[in-house]
């Protein structure tokens, strides 16, 4: 699988194209955090904590069975800007790659938040878990009532073998990010998903606000 799109596409001064050659095949990337039952670590690469991974951008578009799918977006900081106006459920968020106990690769969109303190309770819970998993083994489930997520830290964290894979990637982090996202990249004006969310149009409000008429 050829690469569609370059990490300088969505961000910028990027150092993260470290890779080991590999025995095992690693065909697969999934896309989205890890499951309840998967104990988990981040790559670390030349920051500290999420830093490693700079923040992107995606867009969270319904597919025909009404299911969200996240496109990540590129190109020039303008278009940008105008797929934040235009698209739906857009998303600043740092893409963390990692790996399961199981040896399984992924890409986790972790909300990039400037403040921890200030936030909902989904967002902050996954960046203190997410933090965490770059030194221990850990694990995330979903408390819906309290709307955050809880963390779990395996006790013995020697049971895991010490393998090269969990520390250094077996592929590149460009690469897997490409793998995990697969055709979901919007780059340009003529990608579909931007041509059909519509245009943005000004209403008599927003112009009368605007001009003073009426106090926002």
């Amino acid at each position: 699988m050829s690469n569609i799109f370059k990490l300088n596409q969505v961000v910028s001064k990027n150092k993260y194209n470290k890779g080991i050659a590999a025995t095992q095949r690693f065909d697969v990337v999934d896309l989205g955090k890890p499951g309840p039952d998967d104990w988990f670590k981040l790559y670390t690469f030349d920051q500290q904590g999420l830093d490693n991974f700079q923040p992107c951008m995606i867009s969270r578009v319904k597919d025909p069975e009404g299911k969200l799918n996240p496109y990540l977006i590129g190109g020039s900081e303008d278009f940008k800007a105008a797929c934040a106006e235009k698209l739906p459920r857009i998303q600043d968020v740092h893409l963390a790659y990692g790996i399961t106990t199981h040896k399984r690769l992924f890409i986790w969109p972790v909300v990039y938040l400037e403040d921890l303190n200030e936030g909902i309770g989904w967002h902050i819970s996954a960046c203190e878990i997410a933090n965490a998993a770059f030194t221990r083994w850990t694990q995330i489930r979903s408390d819906k009532p309290n709307s955050r997520y809880i963390h779990l830290d395996l006790d013995d964290q020697d049971q895991v073998p010490k393998e090269k894979v969990f520390e250094t990637p077996p592929i590149d982090y460009e690469t897997a990010v490409n793998k995990a996202f697969k055709n979901r990249y919007i780059g340009s004006e003529d990608h579909p998903v931007f041509k059909n969310a519509g245009s943005v149009l000004e209403t008599n409000f927003q112009k009368k606000t605007m001009k003073g008429i009426i106090k926002s």
